[in-house]
């Protein structure tokens, strides 16, 4: 059974409401790509209102995912056939930027959970009728290092176990898309992914961190349970993109998009959209502001100047970066190009570095704020915190995918393990 987790109440909060069952909800707007952006314009100050809030839980309040259902975001990239809006990656991640501007915990777990209703229309017709054919709002967190799981292979499918940690987003969450070795009768093991129902699987309230701390990333276990082979997926089938049943059930060219290739930008959004709102924040705070000990505006000091400077040009020069990769790969799809090694090497290091310069945005603000920056009520604070949880995901850490890309261009075998 899934574990029962009880949230406390923080201290002058609100108690957090329970999710409302699914034949009470009203089924949410199909959006155009205006209106998906209007919604994430609207919700991100309330957000920002509960990000506190949401920290003390260590999740995402159950009020922000019933606001993000209901305004049809959560459904962005569902296929239409389920009631979804079927919009592009574009799309998606503008709006994972602007999201990010109220909270960076919330707008990662909305990235994760939106992401993954594209990947399950990646899967075949059953395994979406499985999983959307009683709750269309459904959605499922994911546990994607293969090493934690193991898989055997039975009559009809397989049977899966493993504990798989940082499942952002699983409070939300009735599925698990989860990834597993599966031994081959022939040959080494297989990378194989997995969709996994409650009550197959639980997860343990283990997530205490210093950044990113309402995303909820707990532990995940699955113990022996059965997965029939029509919700199951080679990774290499997955990665490629192209050959996915879902590329044969639906035109629309998401469905066919290389997965691995996207999954670096749908978390890299948040820190370069968190990294753009702290500099807008801080250069508004400090037009007004004067010093404590001396009195002079602070807008009139070099230094702080030179800062601003500094930090609006790392945040600029990341979003334009990742943006034309992101739209590259977009637009490659849709005309039937698929990337080359080399170019998934090129666009995973763009991340990373984008994801650097997000940091160095944050650290150049910091020292220019003052002690009031350092104020637990304080934006600023929280997107430092944020900002560095970030760059330790694997997916966005330099020194991961700048070796990788270094190897290639050099001619050399990029390591094993990583997601291409």
């Amino acid at each position: 059974m899934a574990v029962s987790l009880i949230h406390p109440t923080p201290e002058g909060g609100q108690p957090d409401s329970a999710a409302r069952p699914a034949a009470d909800r009203r089924a949410p707007p199909r959006l155009t790509a205006q209106q998906a952006m209007q919604a994430a314009t609207e919700i991100a100050p309330r957000l920002a209102q509960r990000a506190a809030h949401a920290e003390s839980l260590r999740r995402v309040p159950q009020e922000t995912i019933d606001e993000l259902r209901e305004s049809g975001l959560l459904r962005l990239m569902q296929p239409a056939r389920f009631g979804g809006s079927e919009l592009g990656l574009d799309t998606m991640l503008n709006v994972v930027m602007e999201l990010s501007r109220g909270c960076a915990s919330t707008a990662w777990v909305y990235s994760n959970l939106a992401s993954h209703n594209w990947n399950i229309g990646q899967f075949g017709l059953q395994a979406q009728i499985d999983v959307w054919g009683e709750d269309p709002d459904a959605c499922a967190a994911t546990g994607l290092a293969f090493p934690c799981g193991k898989a055997r292979r039975v009559e009809g499918g397989y049977r899966v176990s493993g504990r798989w940690p940082f499942g952002s987003g699983v409070d939300a969450s009735t599925w698990m898309f989860v990834g597993a070795m599966t031994e081959q009768p022939a040959g080494g093991p297989e990378r194989r992914f997995f969709l996994v129902p409650q009550p197959d699987f639980r997860h343990y309230d283990n997530w205490q961190a210093l950044g990113l701390s309402a995303t909820g990333s707990h532990d995940v276990e699955i113990t022996d349970a059965f997965v029939p082979e029509h919700r199951t997926m080679s990774a290499e089938v997955f990665a490629a993109g192209q050959n996915v049943p879902g590329a044969k059930l639906y035109d629309n060219p998401l469905f066919s998009m290389p997965t691995f290739a996207a999954f670096a930008y749908v978390l890299c959004a948040i820190p370069v959209g968190t990294a753009k709102a702290a500099v807008e924040q801080f250069t508004q705070g400090m037009r007004a502001r004067a010093s404590t000990y001396t009195g002079v505006r602070v807008a009139e000091l070099g230094p702080v100047q030179a800062r601003i400077a500094e930090a609006s040009a790392c945040a600029e020069f990341a979003e334009t970066v990742v943006r034309r990769d992101w739209q590259e790969l977009e637009a490659g799809v849709q005309r039937g190009h698929y990337p080359n090694v080399e170019t998934k090497l090129r666009w995973k290091r763009n991340a990373a570095f984008a994801t650097s310069l997000s940091v160095r945005a944050i650290d150049t603000l910091m020292p220019a704020a003052g002690a009031g920056g350092l104020n637990m009520n304080a934006p600023l604070q929280r997107q430092f915190r944020d900002l560095h949880a970030a760059a330790a995901h694997i997916a966005l850490t330099w020194d991961v995918h700048a070796a990788a890309y270094g190897q290639s261009a050099l001619g050399l075998q990029p390591q094993a393990g990583l997601l291409l």
